[in-house]
């Protein structure tokens, strides 16, 4: 309010204080009625002429309410001055014309409140929310003329309604200013308070005037006729200044505990109601019986309706959830075992290897890995077809495991392999004896007469724990390389595997030292792999580190964990980010096209709380923007929540994020939809077998209908042949990368397209990860 209409304002109280003061002083009760009139002539004049300006200034989201606020303060207006006319006349009924027109105002408010409503609430909330308001209002109108209405009163018909929908309209409408808060979310103010006493105390006064007039009692001058007075410069102020604020940053669970018990609140307050009615009435019941009974009913049938739809809600609900439980238990068995033979596959198999382990370090057990391969399956399956051998394999897998204990896990590690673990083995001469109980119980003849003329042994490779291996991955290497020396020494048999474990631990203790003293400049270097679309257009590049000791190569997948162990794998990780951004822009320096460029980062790296800060700073320094990057982190480190900070952090810094190794570890559906990725990248497990085993392929094609559903793109790893292409070709996959279309290779051997070649080719080459 301006300075200038702050004076106005002041003026105003002041004459209607001195109104107020001369009606209480006046010499006679006619010249106390003329100062009341006058004075609730300026107060009600007064407050329209507020809500009016509030109008004039009011935002888009305000405008309806400030409408029906407006529209009720003139009301209140225009009935002053039919009553002033009444008086005048000498002619002062009730019901008059006069409370026709004061009426309206309750019902202009209530509709201003209930636009704010319609328009604020969301289409699926508004009718729950109506639904509560309206049967909280109807028990409270029920209470109200309970308590109102003069007990025993001979009222006529006319009087009776004109009295009831004082209150009622009133307080109706002082209902929906407090319920709008908590079902809007809005942030209550002083003006919000004005406007909401102001109309409640309009309603009391009236009702207050009311039972006085019917009993004759009113008196000209006398301190309450300035309630009216006070009304309108509350409910004025109120209305000049109140605006429709969201509370984004307040607790909002009071008001959802609000909306969710209103309800019950009201039913309790209507039976509360029929309680007192009954109490109160006589025999005969008259209409304010009857209308508060109605009351009652409503405020009943509006609740039981109201809980109705929310049993319905709760109906789609589980139903939604048992949905989601359906495709997460199928998600799992299809990531965790083999369609084919119903075992369970190298995932599952490695998390109870793994599980086994540790208990087994804790009691001090044994563990028996048992790697078994079917001799020469390759050549009856290509002489007889996948159908044959896929019966082939459900029958082997139905003979070993009737060869095992029930706690021994039998599980398909894909084509014609199965593995085998036994917990608690107290002997090589046990382990012996089973292995040849599997080999003698695949030698057995077959049923079928069809299979029945094809001669399959098997060969079988073991490893120990804890003699052989420590852990799950060294034990299932280990039992590969006793099986390689079972298919050498002529298949058909078992080996155990017998070379030492401590030259596997020598050669890490050595990786580590040189790991610890290797000059990045000389000894690191990055390669990288591209990445292509359908239409074999370059769409993207992999930084690849690799690691040259005295000459020879040394496998990522020996050195990084060494690495990540020792915590080296920080300083290796912003080397390799700081060697892509300085490539990238020497590229660019060519002239040349440079896609987004695919960066691995590690848990180890994630753990650091300052990731995020370092990386912006080297991405910066290099002159490179974080969104010419994408961050590679595996599936089972971004589903770990102390990961999730950095990873959040990462990723406001401008940096996009892709899920690497999907399907490999233990995914939830509600944290994969809250994660900040762009894209996935189906792991080549799932990609080496997909053109010969139906598993793989039905995997894949629920990874890509998952990453549609959440908006994510799919990169599939490990395309190695024109067959495996074309299957996820055709089941939509956007990106490809594997050997099938270019190695890793040195920064030097990377073809990319000239900037001006890219612009003329379009936007097609590059879509935007």
């Amino acid at each position: 309010m301006t300075v200038r209409g702050g004076s106005v304002f002041v003026g105003w109280v002041a004459v209607m204080a001195a109104l107020v003061v001369a009606a209480r002083l006046a010499p006679s009760a006619m010249w106390a009625s003329i100062f009341d009139n006058l004075q609730w002539t300026f107060a009600f004049g007064g407050s329209a002429w507020l809500a009016w300006r509030g109008l004039a200034g009011a935002r888009v989201i305000d405008r309806p309410l400030r409408i029906g606020l407006f529209a009720g303060a003139l009301m209140i207006f225009a009935g002053q001055l039919v009553w002033m006319v009444q008086v005048a006349s000498g002619w002062n009924p009730f019901p008059a014309p006069a409370d026709a027109v004061f009426l309206l105002a309750p019902v202009a408010w209530a509709a201003g409140w209930l636009a704010a409503l319609v328009r604020g609430l969301p289409r699926e909330r508004l009718l729950p929310s109506l639904l509560d308001i309206g049967g909280a209002m109807s028990a409270l109108m029920a209470a109200v003329l309970t308590l109102y209405f003069p007990s025993g009163a001979d009222l006529a018909f006319g009087s009776l309604i004109v009295l009831a929908l004082y209150p009622v309209l009133f307080l109706l409408a002082a209902g929906l200013a407090v319920l709008v808060v908590p079902a809007l979310q809005l942030r209550p103010d002083r003006f919000h308070l004005l406007v909401l006493v102001g109309t409640t105390t309009y309603g009391l006064s009236w009702m207050h005037w009311n039972l006085l007039a019917l009993e004759d009692a009113l008196v000209p001058g006398s301190l309450f006729n300035a309630a009216f007075t006070l009304s309108a410069v509350l409910f004025g102020l109120g209305a000049c200044r109140f605006r429709i604020e969201a509370d984004l940053r307040g607790d909002e669970c009071w008001r959802e505990r609000t909306m969710a018990y209103l309800p019950l609140a009201a039913m309790a307050l209507a039976l509360l109601s029929l309680v007192l009615l009954f109490l109160r009435s006589g025999d005969d019941a008259g209409v304010a019986q009857r209308v508060i009974f109605a009351c009652c009913l409503l405020a009943l049938t509006l609740t039981t309706v109201r809980q109705t739809l929310v049993v319905g809600v709760l109906e789609r609900l589980r139903n939604a959830e048992n949905a989601i439980l359906r495709n997460e238990a199928q998600m799992y068995r299809l990531a965790n075992f083999d369609t084919l033979t119903e075992l369970p596959n190298r995932r599952l198999f490695e998390d109870r290897l793994e599980h086994s382990l540790r208990e087994a370090a804790l009691s001090g057990g044994q563990v028996a890995v048992l790697l078994i391969d079917l001799d020469h399956f390759k050549q009856v399956n290509d002489t007889f077809g996948h159908r044959f051998g896929d019966r082939l394999l459900r029958e082997t897998a139905m003979r070993l495991q009737s060869c095992l204990r029930s706690d021994a896990t039998l599980a398909r590690m894909g084509g014609d392999e199965f593995m085998v673990m036994v917990e608690r083995m107290h002997s090589r001469t046990d382990v012996a004896a089973l292995a040849q109980a599997l080999l003698d119980r695949v030698d057995c003849p077959w049923a079928d007469a069809a299979m029945a003329q094809q001669i399959v042994g098997a060969s079988i490779g073991i490893s120990l724990y804890p003699d052989d291996a420590a852990n799950a991955v060294e034990l299932i290497r280990n039992a590969d390389s006793a099986l390689n020396e079972a298919k050498s020494a002529g298949r058909g048999t078992y080996r155990f595997y017998i070379e030492a474990y401590t030259e596997v631990t020598r050669r890490k203790l050595e990786l580590r030292n040189r790991l610890r003293l290797a000059r990045p400049d000389l000894e690191f270097h990055v390669v990288y792999q591209p990445q292509y679309d359908a239409l074999r257009n370059l769409v993207g590049l992999e930084a690849l580190l690799r690691w040259t000791v005295d000459g020879a190569p040394v496998p990522p997948d020996e050195f990084i964990p060494i690495a990540e162990e020792s915590g080296l794998i920080v300083a290796i990780g912003e080397w390799v980010l700081e060697t892509t951004c300085r490539q990238i822009l020497a590229w660019r320096a060519q002239g040349r096209w440079v896609p987004p460029v695919s960066v691995n980062v590690s848990a180890r790296q994630l753990i650091e709380a300052e990731i995020a800060q370092r990386y912006v700073q080297i991405v910066h320094a290099a002159g490179v923007a974080a969104a010419d990057l994408v961050l590679e982190v595996t599936e089972t480190q971004l589903l770990e929540d102390r990961m999730l900070p950095s990873v959040e952090a990462l990723s406001r810094a401008g940096f996009k994020l892709s899920m690497d190794d999907f399907g490999t570890g233990q995914s939830s559906l509600v944290k994969l939809k809250l994660l900040p990725i762009t894209e996935l990248k189906i792991d080549k497990a799932f990609v080496r077998d997909i053109a010969t085993d139906a598993g793989d392929r039905e995997i894949c094609a629920t990874i890509h209908a998952l990453a549609i559903t959440l908006g994510l793109e799919v990169v599939a790893e490990g395309v190695e042949t024109e067959d495996q292409f074309e299957l996820l070709v055709g089941m939509g996959c956007q990106r490809f990368q594997g050997w099938l279309f270019a190695p890793a290779m040195l920064p030097s051997a990377v073809s990319l397209p000239s900037e001006a070649a890219q612009l003329t080719a379009g936007s097609a080459t590059a879509p935007a990860r």
